[in-house]
């Protein structure tokens, strides 16, 4: 009896010898995986927040830009409770004060308007990262799928304002040099960019605009028409 417990114990002694190395080896990657989970979370973050900064007031609806602050600000303390170390886990207060100045709308507006296809190209690869974010917002942050389809409507309208304001620009840099043809195809290309959004508020006090803008190059174009055809009879 005493021989087979000796046994027993031995064989048992031997199993866990062979199997700590392995554990050990599990461990370590696990910790590794943390570490690169974290990374990933506070590089992403750091991108995100780059993004915001980026946008114009235009481009960026309050309450997309106090979601995504404070998403921000719940990555942070992920990260603090992890006791992860980053250039972005400093940027705690920053956020806490950049936050509180938004929802009390104490934070400087800026409403800058797209100038040029450089800055146009910028704002589009700047809400290309947020939508990018957002996506996998539902496993990470919580967020009701619904929730997050509200602010990827948001985004995606500003990017259709962006590139409409482009246009505008364009056109009436065409009016500036007598091009009124081509200046009418501009706005009407803007008109149909801000149609694709019309379910989102202020989609159509803009598409009204443009409409005033076609109509009154139309009136000019047709006016002119008019005229030199009578001119050829």
């Amino acid at each position: 009896m005493k021989s087979s417990m000796l046994v027993l114990v031995a064989v048992t002694l031997i199993v866990v010898c062979c199997s700590l190395p392995a554990l050990f080896r599990w461990r370590k990657q696990q910790r590794e995986l943390r570490e690169k989970q974290l990374a990933s979370l506070s590089n992403r973050s750091d991108r995100l927040l780059y993004a915001l900064e980026t946008l114009s007031d235009r481009y960026l609806a309050k309450e997309t830009k106090v979601f995504i602050l404070e998403y921000l600000l719940s990555a942070i303390e992920q990260l603090i409770t992890a006791n992860f170390q980053s250039s972005f886990v400093t940027k705690k207060t920053y956020l806490i004060r950049l936050l509180t100045e938004v929802k009390l709308g104490k934070s400087v507006m800026v409403k800058d308007r797209v100038a040029s296809q450089q800055q146009l190209e910028q704002i589009q690869n700047a809400l290309q990262v947020m939508l990018r974010e957002l996506r996998h917002l539902t496993e990470q942050y919580g967020v009701s799928r619904t929730i997050i389809r509200h602010h990827i409507v948001l985004i995606r309208y500003a990017h259709a304002l962006a590139h409409r304001d482009l246009l505008v620009r364009q056109a009436r840099h065409d009016l500036d040099n007598d091009k009124k043809g081509r200046a009418l195809e501009k706005y009407r290309a803007a008109l149909s960019v801000i149609e694709k959004n019309a379910t989102v508020s202020g989609a159509q006090r803009e598409a009204v605009r443009l409409r005033n803008m076609i109509q009154d190059v139309e009136k000019v174009l047709f006016a002119k028409r008019n005229k030199t055809e009578s001119e050829l009879k």
